[in-house]
């Protein structure tokens, strides 16, 4: 076989990997590791597609993974505590995503300019929410983490989020970090009111 038909080979295969490691069809192998994807209803009044198998984080997991006394209430992680996905609702004054998007970097880089910022995006979905999002490395003393935080308007006030996951797994984790963001839904009054 020519060289030219060997890469073309390598590279269908390469792109047919990359499919099944980014969607959120069913299952998706990462790490090693079979998860299931399925929608669920989040506190407060949201729900977006997640791995089924995330279970909510323990009170003394959660305190000792996040120590300030204003971590998020509402944590899911796998089994290892390794990944997590939190998620906080806070009311926010009238500022623009754009504004908002700016300042929480800001923040961040003030408090730890030694993480590493990778990029930033605002996608708007076809009911024309809008959610913004930021990545970056988190540099700890024992290894280093891959950081997704994203925020969108709710009726309620703004969801504020947070995907990690151990930096050698960014690569697996970040295609469906994004796809799941993009499947975020207010609940209705009805869903909303069934939840109490």
């Amino acid at each position: 076989m020519s060289k030219i038909g060997d890469e073309h080979i390598i590279l269908a295969r390469i792109n047919a990997e990359m499919a099944h490691k980014s969607t959120l069809l069913e299952t998706a192998t990462i790490d090693g590791e079979m998860h299931q994807f399925e929608r669920r209803e989040r506190q407060p009044d949201f729900s977006m597609i997640l791995p089924v198998n995330f279970q909510e984080m323990s009170y003394e997991r959660l305190i000792l993974k996040y120590p300030s006394v204003y971590r998020p209430k509402d944590v899911i992680s796998n089994a290892d505590g390794n990944v997590t996905f939190a998620f906080e609702c806070m009311f926010v004054g009238a500022e623009k995503l754009e504004v908002r998007l700016t300042e929480y970097k800001a923040t961040i880089k003030k408090m730890h300019p030694s993480y590493v910022f990778f990029s930033e995006d605002i996608y708007v979905l076809e009911n024309d929410m809008r959610i913004a999002c930021y990545d970056f490395r988190g540099v700890a003393i024992d290894k280093d983490s891959y950081c997704f935080h994203f925020f969108t308007d709710l009726p309620n006030g703004e969801l504020f989020g947070c995907f990690s996951c151990p930096i050698d797994s960014q690569s697996s984790w970040e295609p469906l970090f994004r796809q799941m963001i993009k499947t975020i839904e207010p609940l209705s009054e009805e869903e909303s009111n069934g939840r109490e």
